[in-house]
């Protein structure tokens, strides 16, 4: 029985993201990176052929979460961003200490809107791999030069109607990496939309290369149409945030209120319930 809630569920995953997405069932396997006969097999219900491991990392994929989202004022400030940045065809920064929610939002706008690609930074990226992940996230699996993949990238966002491409962790990137989704801008102007977005030294040092006229940094810089700052969560919010996730002690509840992050709001949460 919990085998056939999995298959159900990862189903359901599978069939509302090709839909939400309007993608093939082949980007769609590149993206989770499985095969195309998994993905098949899955939707048309061909269990004896897909084992529970692979339904695990499915799932994974999508990161389902037990747990309810609040729209705070950053929430909806990440939200309207993305909505704006579309609409104008246009670059838009977001600023957030780490644990504002910016992430969450991002991830959330992501998997709710079509023609939406997200790319996640890691630290110490290069170039050729966020190239590479970007291709990833719009289903195209091509290694080559790296003018001909942001060439291949642009064609691809082109191709779709109000795309926005959204890069999190955007301050783990090389002032060369930067270069490169200006590059990316350039060839979608007016076609689509681009979302950067990281933590306070993402703007700081760009500044810096600004002012010290670094190669590339000012071009850049002049780029980003919109800069939003995300706020400390109020402690309504928190509040809102403790009731709708089950925590309803008024007690814990005051202690909440004093952090100062949604991370530290959220891990606590999840530490009392796990008490």
């Amino acid at each position: 029985m919990k085998n056939q809630l999995l298959q159900q569920e990862v189903a359901e995953m599978l069939s509302n993201f090709l839909e939400q997405k309007q993608i093939s069932q082949n980007k769609l396997a590149e993206m989770i990176g499985v095969s195309s006969a998994t993905i098949s097999n899955i939707i048309n219900e061909f269990w004896e052929r897909v084992n529970e491991t692979m339904l695990l990392k499915i799932k994974a994929y999508f990161k389902t979460k037990d747990w309810t989202l609040i729209k705070t004022s950053n929430f909806t400030t990440v939200q309207d961003a993305c909505d704006t940045a579309r609409k104008r065809r246009t670059m838009i920064g977001i600023i957030g200490y780490a644990g504002a929610g910016k992430t969450t939002a991002l991830q959330n706008y992501y998997e709710s809107n079509a023609n939406t690609y997200m790319v996640t930074c890691m630290r110490g990226v290069r170039t050729k791999q966020l190239l590479s992940d970007i291709l990833k996230a719009l289903g195209v699996n091509y290694l080559a030069s790296d003018v001909e993949m942001i060439r291949t990238i642009i064609g691809e966002l082109n191709k779709k109607d109000g795309a926005l491409l959204i890069i999190d962790e955007a301050s783990k990137l090389s002032a060369n990496a930067l270069m490169y989704i200006q590059d990316i801008l350039d060839g979608i102007e007016g076609g689509a939309g681009i979302i950067i977005a990281g933590v306070e030294y993402l703007l700081e040092n760009l500044k810096k290369g600004v002012d010290k006229k670094k190669m590339g940094m000012p071009e850049f810089y002049t780029r980003v149409a919109l800069w939003h700052h995300l706020t400390g969560p109020t402690r309504k919010e928190i509040e809102t945030i403790c009731v709708n996730n089950g925590l309803t002690d008024k007690q814990i509840i005051r202690d909440v209120t004093r952090l100062n992050d949604f991370r530290q709001v959220r891990n606590s949460i999840l530490n009392f319930e796990t008490a």
